[in-house]
């Protein structure tokens, strides 16, 4: 179900006439790799500049496109917050070559990153004419198939070896909503039905 103040975005962003975009449609595609590689298919085919990949309960500042092309980087991502190990912590990662794996990276400004969330991230078209099909998938490393790396980790790690930088802005957090409150929805339809 996409939030609220999603669909007022998206109301918002084609008010302002300043975008050509089209939305993916990929709600109850499971899992969500699969869905990711559902857009990038549609994405090739549609001649569009950048993928941007926005979660459903992320709810990014309105002027996010603008800041992210700005940047003109091949992979740019907001910073969204997840609870991991006991407190917040924003969804970017570097490798640290002494422990042995990702840490979660605090920076400021734009900065590279090993790993960025994709759950606000705009990607340049060269990247995904690259990249080959298949490219975002969960790499299980268990013996039961049930930990390892999210698609966000497999997709960074292979447009990295394909030369690409990967960044993350760290001036631009999201908000993430796990809830939907129906007032907000009745508020928003209210406002932009009235």
């Amino acid at each position: 179900m996409i939030h609220p103040q999603i669909a007022l975005l998206w109301v918002q962003w084609a008010i302002s006439g300043k975008y050509r975009w089209k939305i993916y449609p990929v709600e109850g595609v499971i899992p969500l790799d699969r869905a990711r590689n559902l857009c990038h298919k549609e994405f090739l085919a549609s001649g569009m500049d950048y993928l941007f990949f926005m979660d459903d309960d992320t709810v990014p500042p309105v002027d996010v496109l603008d800041r992210l092309i700005a940047h003109d980087v091949d992979i740019v991502s907001t910073v969204i917050q997840a609870w991991q190990q006991g407190g917040p912590t924003p969804v970017a990662y570097r490798w640290s070559k002494e422990k042995g794996g990702y840490l979660p990276h605090y920076g400021r400004g734009l900065e590279q990153v090993d790993v960025a969330t994709l759950g606000c991230t705009l990607i340049k078209r060269k990247v995904m004419k690259v990249l080959p099909p298949g490219v975002f998938a969960f790499e299980e490393s268990d013996e039961w198939q049930t930990e390892g790396y999210s698609e966000d980790f497999v997709f960074c790690r292979k447009a990295k070896k394909a030369g690409f930088g990967v960044y993350t802005d760290y001036n631009i957090l999201c908000d993430r909503r796990k809830k939907v409150n129906f007032a907000e929805i009745n508020n928003l339809l209210v406002v932009n039905n009235g």
